[in-house]
Formats: C-alpha cells, structure tokens, sequence
C-alpha cells in the first residue's frame, strides 16, 4: 500500500524521502480511521504542493484498506485451522485418556475374577461332593450348591463391570468438561482484551479529534 502511494507521488514530482515517509507513516497507522488519513496526508502534502491529490491518497487508503481486510481474512482463517486442531488434539487425548481407564478397570476387572475363581475352588476343593447317577446310567461327582454359587458369583462380576465402566465414563465426562470450561475462560479472556483495546483506540480518536 506504502509502495502504490510513493509511486503516485513520484508522478507528480514529490521524490522527497521525508515528505513520503511521513505520508505512507500515516497512511499505515491502524488507529486512524480512513477519514482522518485522507485529511492528514492531504492537508500535509497540499503545504509542500499546489497539485490535488485527494484522489490519489483516497485511492491509496482504499487498497490500503483491501489489503488490511485481506489479511485479516487470513490470519482468520490460520487462526480457525489452528483452533480446529487444537480442538481434534483435545477429542484425541480425551479418546486415549478413556481408553486407558478403561484398560486399567478391565485389568482390574481380570484380576479380580481371578481371585474370586480361588477363593471358589479353596471353598469347594473337597467338601460337599455328592454322586447322582445320570440318566445314562453312569454316576457322576458334583458338588453341592456350586453351580448356584458360580451363577451369583458371575453376576456380581458382571454388575461390578458395568459400574466400574460407568465410574470411567463419568470421570472421562467431567475431564472433557473441565477442559471445555477452561477453553471456554480463555476465549472470554481474549474477548476482554480485545474490547479493551478498541475502547482505548476510540478514546483515542476522540482525543484527537479534540
């Protein structure tokens, strides 16, 4: 933008560094808003000139004006990409964090089953046997009240996995709405400042304006 506003008054016969650099300064201040560059550089050059150069300045400040909305545009969109990341990175680690509860609950899980196998076959390993004969004529060694016991049993296995699952899946939960929380702070953060700023940068305009 800096460049166009040179090249233009090089036409008309301003080639002073000075004169241009205090121009294209003003031309790229981002707190002066479009009207008060025209004035500005117009007023400043037309005391060193008799030549009109409202329509090359205006000209100046709209490509100016392009390019700054251009660019802004795609800081933007760099900035949504890297948020969109940002935000898969979270889901990804969240996925892997549930996983591993879940791998340390199933572990927990098997050992426990092991457990309760020994303590079963300690229970029963040589009391209670009774033989029955078998419609097929044959005898047979069982023990009594095992097969209920090993049903309850196995059902209370069964239940304690699907608590202990449902404790996993609540403290994964509560991990993703901290995370979400916290994500949700920074931005309001960021929200602040940045109304801040552009309050300082209208006070400042008002200043300058008296």
């Amino acid at each position: 933008m800096s460049k166009y506003l040179e090249q233009e008054l090089n036409n008309v016969g301003i080639d002073d560094t000075a004169i241009i650099e205090y121009c294209t300064g003003i031309l790229e201040d981002t707190s002066a808003d479009p009207e008060e560059k025209l004035e500005a550089i117009v007023g400043y050059l037309e005391a060193v000139s008799e030549a009109d150069f409202t329509t090359i300045v205006k000209q100046a400040i709209d490509k100016a004006s392009e390019e700054s909305a251009e660019k802004k545009k795609k800081m933007q969109a760099v900035a949504k990409a890297k948020y969109g990341q940002a935000l898969e990175e979270e889901r990804q680690e969240l996925q892997r964090d549930a996983q591993e509860r879940i791998d340390i609950v199933k572990k927990q899980l098997s050992a426990e089953e092991r457990r309760q196998r020994e303590r079963l076959l300690s229970a029963y390993g040589g009391e209670g046997m009774e033989i029955v004969d078998r419609p097929d004529g044959e005898a047979e060694i069982v023990y009594k009240g095992m097969e209920k016991s090993r049903e309850g049993i196995v059902q209370n296995s069964n239940t304690q996995m699907v608590l202990d699952r449902e404790r996993a899946q609540r403290e994964t939960n509560k991990l993703a709405h901290q995370k979400k929380v916290e994500k949700e702070k920074e931005l309001l953060e960021r929200d602040r400042l940045k109304k801040e700023k552009e309050k300082q940068r209208t006070m400042k305009k008002e200043k300058r304006r008296m």
